[in-house]
Formats: C-alpha cells, structure tokens, sequence
C-alpha cells in the first residue's frame, strides 16, 4: 500500500461563509474541521472546503450580538429564533478570515428563493443578504458581491435535514454556519457551471459537494494552491511532496482525481491511490473509485 505524502485538503469557498482551510497534523491525517482558517480568497475548502479544504478556530456554539431596533439580540441558527422580519445568519467581523458567531440580520422585501441571484451588503462576511428567511446568499463574487441563495439546514446539531431537496447539509463552522450545498461525484464533475466537486471535510471526504470555483487564470494541474476552491474542477488542493512537477518549496498543488478503475495520471512516477488511503476510513460506495494521482510514497 502505498504511503501518501503530507495531505493539505483546503476546504475553502469564497462564499458568504468566508474561508476554510483545514491542513494536515501529520503524514496521511487530513483535519477535518473545517471550521478553521487561514486566510480569505475571495474560504472552502475552506473553505476547508476548506477548499475546499481545511487550521484552528472555533467549533463552539459561539453566539454573538447585534443590535436590533436598539436591542442587542442573540440568535441560534437552527432555532432561527430572531424577532419577526429577521433571520438568525453567520457573521464575521472584517478582515477575520471565517465566521466567529450569529446574528439577527433583516429579510428585505421581496426575498429571493433558492436558486435565485442574490447579493450581499457589505462583502461576504456581514451576514446581510437579499435572500429570504431560512436562506443565505453563498458563492459570493468578490468582486461584484454576488451569489445565489441556499438553504440553511434544519433540525439541530445531531438530526439536520435540508428542506425540500436531495441538497447535502454542510457545517461549514460548525454551531454558526450550517448550509444545504448540491452533492456531486468527483469523477463526474458534474456542478453547475463555475463550481467544482470537493469533498465535505466535515465528514472526512465521505460526500462532495459543489463549491464555488475560484482558479480563474490559475488552478490548473500542478499550480500552486492554498485553498481547494482555487484549482480547477477535477483538482484537488494537495501536498506538494506528492508530484515531482510541483514547486517543493510551497505546500500544497492542484492534483487530479482519477478513476481506479481506469487509472490516467500525467504526472511522472504518479500512480492512481484511493483518495481513501490519504484521509482515512473506508470509501463509501459510491465513492469507490475515487482516487488521486500522486507519486508513490
């Protein structure tokens, strides 16, 4: 079996829920918080997922304050106990690279749904969107701060759901940012335009999810990367040590999924490795065949 080099799955995504980045503690052994973060690049990562990959930060149920007609207000996100005309949303204060609590933000008149354009005042991390109650406006566009409204997940910590969809639900920090993301198949790439198919660091790469994709000019195979949201679709955020054509100097290059079954890798001296094998537990079955091209460790 084959040993895999240091894995840095970035579970960024530029979106409203900023970014989180999740690197590995040790040979193989992925973080899979992806509440953490270091640095923004609009995120996952990551995101985290973590970006697209993965860091520290909080993973507590933090509850911070806003004002509300003149009254400081506190909020639960899976209750959504704000006053009427509010909704409970994540926030961050400026410049903080992920969301650090909760707040009561006003729903606009006429709200867009899920699936519609929406955009957010102020940059991802205020929390104010033109999205309706229960929704917030994810995939942010840095430069216009545009995106399109999702669902919240509902229920609680331990039985969440997604309403009125086959969508996954993502905790992105986990206690203050819980959102219902399109589940994909890696291998497939099959998103919408514009996004990519990353794992959910959250549950150790056991579902992927579509995430908005960040590359622009950059991000293809064996560019450097900090965040998984910042390769192209097909690539993932991975140690650099793993691909002789990356710079060994930085941490972390876009690598490519590959199929096990059918195993095409460009890189010299790569070989198709379960993606398993580097985070760890057991594939689940649709995802068998998942794997990640890397030289032999």
């Amino acid at each position: 079996m084959h040993k895999l080099a240091r894995l840095i799955p970035v579970f960024c995504a530029a979106l409203l829920g900023g970014c989180s980045d999740s690197t590995s503690k040790a040979t193989g052994t992925p973080t899979t918080d992806p509440s953490t973060s270091s640095g923004d690049t609009s995120s996952s990562d990551t995101v985290t997922p973590t970006s697209s990959g993965s860091t520290t930060g909080s993973t507590t149920d933090e509850e911070s304050t806003s004002v509300t007609d003149g009254e400081a207000s506190m909020c639960d996100p899976w209750q959504q106990d704000c006053p009427d005309g509010y909704k409970c949303m994540a926030f961050a204060p400026e410049g903080e690279p992920a969301f650090t609590g909760n707040m009561c933000t006003p729903v606009v008149q006429n709200p867009g749904k899920v699936g519609d354009p929406c955009k957010v005042e102020g940059g991802w991390w205020t929390g104010v969107d033109d999205c309706d109650y229960g929704l917030a406006c994810w995939n942010i566009n840095h430069d216009d701060n545009t995106g399109q409204c999702v669902a919240l997940c509902t229920g609680n910590e331990d039985t969440y759901d997604c309403p009125g969809s086959d969508d996954i639900c993502v905790f992105w920090v986990p206690g203050i940012a819980h959102v219902c993301l399109q589940g994909c198949d890696p291998l497939l790439q099959d998103c919408p335009s514009g996004q990519g198919c990353l794992p959910d660091w959250a549950s150790n790469g056991q579902r992927f999810v579509c995430l908005a994709e960040y590359s622009f000019e950059e991000g293809q195979e064996f560019d450097p990367c900090q965040f998984s949201n910042v390769c192209d679709p097909g690539l993932l955020c991975w140690g650099s040590e793993s691909a002789l054509e990356c710079d060994q100097n930085i941490s972390a290059c876009c690598l490519s999924f590959c199929d096990l079954t059918d195993p095409q890798c460009t890189g010299e001296g790569a070989e198709c490795v379960s993606f398993y094998e580097g985070v760890g537990g057991e594939p689940p079955p649709a995802f068998a065949d998942v794997g990640i091209c890397v030289i032999p460790g």
